[in-house]
């Protein structure tokens, strides 16, 4: 007795020949789709059914919907010469075999029929054996179903791909972001979805998986910016990687926007001191302007000459480097030179730190470039500068500030200390300094965002950035950054 759950007239017939070839009396029912098909199992019992395949999730979910019904009949599947792959997937779903479509039924079908005679010794034995594992089958079902119903409830995009890019499994999301069902990308390549030839590469699958790390990158696709991290897995001698895919776009655009107003904050606090700086040079300019007027002598002309160039230059320097600090710019890394941004930052700031009386300290090694945002970097430094200017102020002591920069050879990274003789951080406070909005210091006098913003920044170059402090002492700040490839 068979049910025969197709849409194509002609291949039930051809099929039904060849059955009455091989079995007595054949009994044959066709149901024209899924639903009528499983309305009709509900109602009696048959002894196999067989079901075109199509990349369709009703049809794939098939040998899942009859099990659940009886698990003692098994489900063929048919399937177009070619489509092979859907067959697989229908049998990882729990179909029993298959048969390819417009074959010579004769030859195919009895290796098929033998298999179900094997499993069905007979029906009183059957149906006994199946009530004493039903409990079983049906946990294991509602169990992979439940952890399915999880995978998809999570709204990030996730996908497992084998060694070949081809995809295992897949959540709901993922399949959405192309507008197509989960069961239709299964066991293709990626990276066709995104409409490319081959892998990006960020999605590199070389060597031993089992030496591999998980790892995550941002990186921007199809208009948008994705936190991407991928892990290794490796199980039943098959290597595999999961890869999460979370839209940042709108976390990226409100931490541009804090970098921003983090900037804006400390430009409130070298406006006044740019301010002195830039009208001491022009106090000079205009002074040897009038004393050049008064002498007639020319060495002495040509002195004074000089000294007005040298005070025009540094108002130069001094504005050209305010603007280059403000000007709100995409993050672009660049090879630069560490002591350079340094000095440039030192410049900015260099009023308040003669009022204070501070002492600034450069021990500078020879470093290589670095591949880094000098805006960014520059933003980091002035943070840690004014930090370090306020924890001096509440001390009775000479204030001095020492940036150190080495390179480490056998780690391959830069190494930048900035060190002060400050109060230094109390050591239950330590761990939380780089918390958001977590500070100290009086109300409106802090925003909190400051070593926050420096963690953030120096994370996206690719470094790391530590606090060690010793209360009346001091604390120093060491950045590692890795050199550029």
């Amino acid at each position: 007795k068979v049910l025969f759950i197709t849409g194509n007239g002609k291949e039930p017939k051809r099929i039904e020949k060849a059955l009455q070839h091989y079995c007595s009396s054949p009994k044959v029912f066709r149901a024209g789709g899924t639903r009528e098909g499983l309305e009709m199992l509900a109602k009696e019992d048959f002894d196999a059914v067989f079901a075109a395949v199509k990349s369709s999730a009703d049809y794939m979910d098939l040998p899942g919907k009859v099990r659940e019904i009886n698990e003692c009949i098994p489900v063929i599947v048919l399937v177009e010469k070619g489509n092979e792959i859907c067959a697989a997937e229908a049998l990882k779903k729990g179909a029993f075999d298959y048969l390819i479509l417009g074959t010579d039924y004769m030859n195919t079908l009895p290796p098929v029929l033998e298999r179900i005679e094997g499993i069905s010794v007979t029906k009183n034995e059957r149906e006994a054996e199946l009530e004493e594992r039903s409990p079983l089958f049906k946990q294991i079902y509602r169990s992979q179903k439940w952890w399915q119903n999880i995978i998809d409830s999570i709204t990030d995009y996730l996908f497992v791909i084998d060694v070949n890019y081809r995809i295992l499994r897949t959540n709901k999301a993922f399949a959405d972001l192309f507008g197509r069902e989960p069961a239709d990308i299964i066991m293709k390549p990626y990276y066709e979805l995104f409409g490319m030839d081959g892998p990006h590469e960020w999605c590199s699958l070389t060597g031993n998986m089992e030496k591999q790390s998980p790892r995550s990158i941002e990186r921007s696709l199809n208009d948008a910016v994705y936190l991407i991290s991928s892990f290794p897995i490796y199980f039943d001698n098959h290597d595999a990687v999961v890869y999460i895919m979370k839209d940042i776009t709108e976390t990226r655009r409100l931490k541009d926007q804090i970098y921003h107003l983090d900037k804006l904050s400390s430009l409130g606090t070298l406006t006044s001191g740019v301010a002195h700086e830039i009208n001491n040079p022009l106090t000079g300019i205009i002074g040897y302007t009038e004393m050049m007027l008064m002498k007639e002598d020319g060495e002495t002309r040509k002195k004074y000459l000089r000294n007005i160039y040298d005070a025009a230059i540094r108002c130069k320097r001094i504005v050209e480097n305010m603007l280059t600090f403000s000007r709100q710019t995409p993050a672009q890394k660049n090879l630069e030179n560490i002591n350079e941004i340094i000095d440039n930052t030192i410049e900015l700031h260099e009023y308040w730190l003669k009022s204070t009386n501070i002492e600034i300290v450069r021990s500078y090694s020879e470093v290589p470039y670095v591949a880094v945002d000098r805006q960014q970097m520059q933003q980091v430094i002035l943070n840690l500068l004014i930090n370090a200017e306020h924890a001096i102020s509440d001390t009775d002591r000479r204030g001095r500030i020492e940036f150190r920069t080495v390179y480490d050879d056998k780690g391959k990274f830069m190494v930048i200390t900035i060190s002060d003789n400050g109060r230094g951080i109390p050591q239950d406070t330590l761990p939380k300094i780089f918390d958001p909005f977590f500070t100290t210091k009086p109300v409106n006098k802090g925003t909190g965002l400051g070593l926050s913003i420096a963690h953030g920044i120096i994370a996206e170059q690719g470094g790391t950035i530590e606090a060690k402090s010793e209360p009346d002492k001091g604390t120093a700040f060491i950045i590692k950054l890795p050199q550029s490839k």
